[in-house]
């Protein structure tokens, strides 16, 4: 459930239902510290374990997978230190495999509609999930060899049953692929050489709809580990892109929302003034061939202007708001991103200010889904966090554990016996046994499973 907050009062609620989310399932095995989880999420997933219990590498693992079909494998891999820095180290084999459940809306959703006689209000895609996709990348490597890509599989299906693409490439060679529209596809053996569908996804490649579609959702996922020292410095203007990773053109961005979606940027001024009361208002400020970005504070006295540049901002507001200008960016032509995911947003964050964080993250589940991670007891007690927004993390015997909270905590919180964040700041959250249960047996059968 999103909340939309009144232009008056950032603090206001509204419900509105929130975009159905684009990542339904994540399947991760040996990646990092996870040697296996398969994980459902929701269009706002709160990640939430000590620290160094491996949350941040649960979002690694999806950019990770973002990078390999925008950059190839071997871009990919070197930019995380090379491969012994992103294998799993308690699993014997040196295989990544990283799966996904996804559901989305094609750009010819509009066409499949009318083809299949539904009239624009029945159309399936107004819900935003016309589609729905199951994809697996594996990239393996061994002693003498470069990473590269050892399986790639997809299969799409949509709402009506009658339109489905399939395939299924081993080494570089394409196994299987079918599909009821041959040019969603077009000819297989014509794609690309054996080489490059070893470095290269073929998702990253076909950009006809639904599977290009499927690619730019995937493409669109933005992660960000926020940095204040990247954000204090004067920055060259970088107009037209995404906010950065560790949010270092934050300016740029914001000077685009400014003129694209003056509303958007009306929102991350009312939502940050609610976070930090003693801003009244921020602009982008140029100065010569140089960015940045100014606040301005409530004066003692009224004749007064108290404006200070981003490099004055404490570690906390800039945090804020580059986690507010990354919910609220639109980089046209491609628009939203499809998933953002934050790590530790709160991060030095007075615990009063934490509701209306939540509010603007939950309320961005209007227009995409929102992951992020948190040792924070006090997000966990914002109202709009549920138990079921809530992924535990934990790390046991040197392996990253992910699950829903258990059943018995569900229950105290149902009947208000304690919180969330009581609970977890008495360490009694864990992840329901059941689904541990279920992630083992599954985890071993994939690893018995036949290469």
């Amino acid at each position: 459930m999103a909340s939309a907050s009144s232009t008056e009062n950032a603090e206001e609620d509204a419900v509105l239902p929130a975009k159905p989310p684009f990542l339904r399932r994540v399947r991760i095995r040996g990646y990092k510290s996870i040697a296996f989880c398969d994980v459902t999420l929701e269009p706002f997933t709160i990640l939430v374990g000590r620290n160094a219990s491996g949350k941040s590498n649960f979002l690694d693992a999806l950019a990770f997978l973002r990078d390999v079909m925008a950059l190839g494998v071997t871009e990919a891999v070197k930019r995380r230190g090379g491969w012994s820095m992103i294998a799993c180290r308690t699993l014997p084999t040196q295989k990544i495999e990283i799966a996904l459940e996804a559901g989305y809306t094609p750009s010819d959703s509009q066409s499949l509609a009318d083809s299949n006689g539904l009239s624009d209000a029945a159309s399936p895609h107004h819900e935003g999930q016309a589609f729905s996709a199951r994809y697996q990348l594996d990239v393996s490597t061994n002693s003498y060899s470069a990473p590269v890509i050892d399986r790639e599989s997809l299969e799409i299906t949509d709402p009506f049953g009658r339109r489905t693409a399939h395939y299924i490439i081993s080494g570089g060679r394409v196994e299987q692929a079918v599909t009821t529209e041959p040019e969603w596809i077009g000819p297989f053996t014509q794609v690309a050489p054996l080489p490059t569908l070893q470095e290269r996804s073929l998702l990253g490649i076909i950009a006809a709809p639904p599977i290009g579609d499927l690619w730019d959702g995937v493409r669109q996922m933005a992660f960000y580990n926020f940095l204040p020292a990247a954000m204090r410095p004067l920055q060259r203007p970088m107009l037209g892109q995404l906010l950065d990773q560790h949010g270092s053109n934050l300016s740029s961005v914001l000077a685009d929302i400014s003129k694209t979606e003056p509303w958007a940027f009306e929102r991350i001024g009312r939502y940050l003034s609610a976070v930090v009361p003693q801003i009244e208002r921020l602009a982008p400020v140029q100065y010569g061939e140089y960015q940045t970005t100014r606040f301005w504070l409530s004066p003692p006295k009224p004749d007064e202007t108290l404006g200070f540049n981003a490099d004055s901002m404490s570690d906390g507001t800039l945090r804020v708001l580059a986690a507010l200008t990354a919910v609220f960016q639109n980089v046209p032509p491609y628009g939203y991103p499809s998933v953002v995911g934050i790590e530790e947003p709160e991060s030095a964050l007075h615990p009063a200010a934490m509701r209306a964080l939540v509010a603007a993250l939950d309320e961005a589940t209007l227009r995409m889904q929102v992951l992020l991670t948190t040792h924070s007891p006090d997000l966990l007690d914002v109202e709009e966090v549920k138990p079921e927004n809530v992924r535990v993390v934990q790390m046991i015997d040197g392996q990253t554990i992910i699950g829903p909270v258990d059943e018995a905590s569900v229950e105290i919180v149902r009947r208000e016996l304690n919180t969330l964040g009581g609970l977890e700041r008495d360490n009694l959250l864990e992840p329901d046994l059941d689904d541990q249960d279920r992630q083992k047996h599954l985890g071993q059968a994939r690893a018995e499973a036949p290469a």
